[in-house]
């Protein structure tokens, strides 16, 4: 019986592999207008403390807070540290101080997913959920920024677009357990009874729940883009002793 699960759950990677991925289209219920979807999103910024040594790391948080509404954005625009490419450091004398090297954004590699008879042009996305705070840290902001004696500030500011509708990639374990449920509802055996098969549907089941609600793997329509709200967070102040 193993090895014919392992033999199924290989065939059935091999389809998911080949065709890209099981799918359903999804429309967001939230405004159409980005400023009414946005109402209520909060950029905060922080360090872990103000004032740092010549030498000792900065490390950097920003907590971005879902409004009154989920939102469809991408996921390298609040999951990596590309949340960081727009940061504006000031000194002690209003001057702006240049990163001695840029952080670079991931690649935001298109995929096309086949819907229906369509193939369909999306990007990697993430629900930020309403009233939730999503936390993206930056290790060292001195790998960035050279910092010498005296006081800084430092603002961020976002360019957030904002998607209309998602395509959801199925997990091919989930896969693997809907067809396990169709197998064992099929079973005809005397020997085993109707509440052994409902016990074991009822734990195939609960494994898919699990799996789909740790699963945020969501892709979003190039042409479903809704438009870009423009965030600012919090000022951060920073001594250098």
């Amino acid at each position: 019986m193993k090895t014919f699960k392992n033999l199924a759950l290989s065939y059935l990677l091999l389809i998911f592999s080949t065709a890209g991925c099981i799918t359903s289209l999804q429309t967001q219920s939230s405004p159409t207008d980005v400023a009414t979807a946005t109402s209520g999103v909060i950029l905060s910024l922080k360090t872990s403390k103000s004032t740092y040594t010549s030498k000792e790391a900065i490390p950097l948080e920003l907590g971005i807070r879902g409004g009154e509404f989920n939102l469809l954005v991408p996921f390298i625009s609040v999951a990596t540290s590309s949340v960081f490419t727009h940061l504006k450091v000031t000194d002690t004398n209003g001057n702006i101080v240049e990163p001695k090297r840029s952080i670079t954004p991931p690649s935001t590699e298109e995929i096309f997913i086949e819907k229906g008879s369509k193939s369909v042009q999306c990007i990697r996305g993430f629900e930020l959920e309403s009233a939730t705070t999503q936390v993206v840290p930056l290790e060292d902001l001195r790998k960035y920024y050279e910092f010498q004696k005296g006081n800084y500030t430092i603002t961020l500011t976002m360019a957030l677009p904002v998607y209309r509708d998602f395509l959801k990639k199925r997990h091919p374990e989930v896969i693997e357990l809907e067809e396990e449920i169709k197998r064992i509802q099929k079973v005809s055996d005397a020997h085993v009874s109707a509440a052994d098969k409902r016990s074991a549907v009822n734990d195939l089941q609960q494994q898919i729940k699990r799996l789909e609600k740790k699963s945020n793997n969501i892709y979003l329509p190039v042409k479903s883009l809704l438009g870009k709200a423009s965030l600012t967070s919090n000022t951060v102040a920073l001594t250098i002793e």
